[in-house]
């Protein structure tokens, strides 16, 4: 299993760009660079000449990206930026559909591992096909604004298309995310191992990893069928759970829902201090502490064997 080291990485983007490449593919075959961590996760299989095609598992989590992807980019738009690059143009390329914290919609070219960074600073940079995007937008589509800058370009929201509250919980689930990978002091949501029972002294890697959210604390696990598990085990909702491919999309699905929702003490995600939540987060700190670590610090990101 890899290692989580940041909120997003270029190896989550490929595997993004990989599955919707396959969902447009009829027969769902994935690009063979990108299917062996797709086996790995089960989200395609292989047969025995080699080929990798999505499994039912795959086939869900690429309509949940596609879903998230059209939400920002407009049926029309999308049919230039495929004309012109390919989900993987090149066998060398893939793109993924973002948002930045400033609530602007972008598509951003993304390196395959096999690809040099000449190769991929050519394409888009000097290559006809990226760099000739936003003039493709802008004059097929009403001068529609579409501006680039480097492997990034930026389009406009399409009138009557803007959720401002449904993208204002992505970006706090995005928040939410980069706050839980986070290692320096006083982070906002606490890491521990979940056992923390017997000598603390002794560092265990963590069969599950538990933080603090909203006034409840929630548990991370990987699934014997290496599915993320996300389930709220004290506080409002306790019972509730969410799944997904990697520990971002769980989290974030989790953070999502609950975006809005009052924590125990009737305060909303958006306030950021809360004297209750505040309290029960030193609760618990205190009964989740970090086995063979100097206080303050935080463990990396990760599960190193699976549970249920």
């Amino acid at each position: 299993m890899s290692t989580t080291t940041a909120p997003f990485t270029d190896t989550d983007a490929l595997e993004d760009s990989a599955l919707l490449a396959a969902l447009d593919t009829p027969s769902g075959n994935v690009h063979a660079p990108d299917g062996a961590r797709l086996v790995e996760s089960g989200l395609a299989t292989a047969d025995d000449k080699g080929h990798y095609y999505l499994t039912e598992d795959g086939y869900t989590a690429a309509r949940v990206l596609r879903a998230h992807e059209r939400a920002l980019v407009p049926d029309d738009t999308l049919e230039i930026i495929l004309s012109r690059s390919g989900r993987a143009h090149g066998k060398r390329t893939g793109w993924v559909a973002g948002l930045t914290m400033t609530h602007r919609p972008y598509v951003e070219m993304v390196r395959l591992p096999h690809t040099s960074p000449e190769t991929f600073d050519g394409i888009v940079n000097t290559g006809s096909t990226w760099v000739d995007i936003p003039f493709q937008v802008y004059s097929k589509l009403d001068h529609r604004y579409a501006d680039r800058d480097g492997a990034r370009i930026y389009l406009a929201f399409e009138p009557g298309t803007y959720d401002r509250d449904h993208w204002a919980a992505v970006g706090h689930a995005d928040a939410v995310w980069a706050d839980l990978c986070t290692e320096e002091p006083g982070a906002a949501l606490r890491v521990a191992q979940e056992e923390a029972g017997g000598d603390r002294t002794v560092y265990l890697p963590p069969s599950a990893l538990i933080f603090h959210h909203n006034g409840r604390d929630v548990r991370l696990t990987l699934t014997p069928a290496h599915r993320y598990h996300v389930e709220i085990i004290n506080g409002p909702d306790t019972g509730r759970t969410w799944n997904g491919h990697r520990a971002d999309v769980a989290v974030k699905a989790m953070a999502r829902t609950l975006y809005g929702s009052p924590c125990p003490d009737g305060y909303g995600t958006g306030r950021d201090t809360c004297p209750g939540c505040d309290a029960s987060a030193e609760t618990f700190d205190d009964q989740h502490p970090v086995r063979g670590a100097m206080p303050g610090s935080r463990p990396a990101l990760t599960i190193s064997e699976k549970s249920s």
